[in-house]
């Protein structure tokens, strides 16, 4: 059951963790590793079946945090576009919070938890292929490879793997109210666009990769 106790130190605590990472890398990187670590840790909770309530306030506790975090910074944006490119976080977040909390209120806890287990797996390439842009930015064969694998992980997991749960699971997705419903098909949607994102970015790369590799036998001849 959901306890707003738990919640407070559960946000000092993500918020601590970054404080500590920012003192070795820059914030967006540091940010970036926070987001890793929650991941990591509530997968390794589920799929260990351990604590599973505690994971649940964990992550109830980083999405406000993190939730906090963006408004402060939508707060301190001075153009729209900056406004525009932060606010579908804040819908994301929301959204995530809201089923995270439905979960504790239907039988079929088990069943909404395994859909959102699967869905943070599918961030993990999106973390890492952040810290290997940050840190290796001008390596851009290694920065097009973490590219291509983050948007075949990402892709197989939110429109393949996401649809075909949904699908299966459709007499408990029409039992939700409408707007469970409602949440769980924008969800889907953030997936579909930002594999289109992924797949724009993936066609910039080669385009990139071919003009680097004719420049190169260009000079060789």
């Amino acid at each position: 059951m959901f306890n707003i106790v738990h919640i407070i130190p559960i946000i000092c605590f993500w918020n601590s963790i970054l404080k500590e990472t920012l003192k070795y890398k820059q914030e967006s990187t540091a940010k970036n590793i926070v987001h890793l670590i929650h991941s990591l840790v509530f997968i390794l909770h589920h799929n260990y079946n351990y604590n599973i309530d505690y994971a649940i306030h964990t992550s109830i506790g980083f999405y406000v945090y993190d939730l906090m975090y963006i408004i402060s910074s939508i707060l301190k944006m001075k153009t729209k576009n900056e406004f525009i490119k932060h606010f579908p976080y804040v819908i994301h977040h929301l959204i995530t919070i809201y089923i995270l909390n439905a979960s504790f209120m239907i039988e079929i806890k088990e069943l909404i938890l395994y859909g959102y287990n699967f869905l943070e797996m599918s961030n993990i390439m999106l973390y890492v292929s952040h810290h290997i842009h940050k840190e290796y930015n001008d390596q851009l064969e290694m920065n097009a490879a973490s590219e291509f694998i983050q948007l075949l992980w990402y892709s197989y997991f939110r429109m393949i793997k996401f649809f075909s749960f949904v699908y299966e699971n459709k007499i408990h997705f029409f039992r939700f109210n409408f707007t469970s419903q409602t949440m769980i098909v924008m969800l889907y949607f953030m997936g579909v666009i930002w594999s289109y994102k992924l797949t724009k970015k993936n066609i910039n790369n080669y385009h990139r990769l071919k003009q680097m590799y004719y420049k190169t036998t260009t000079v060789k001849d």
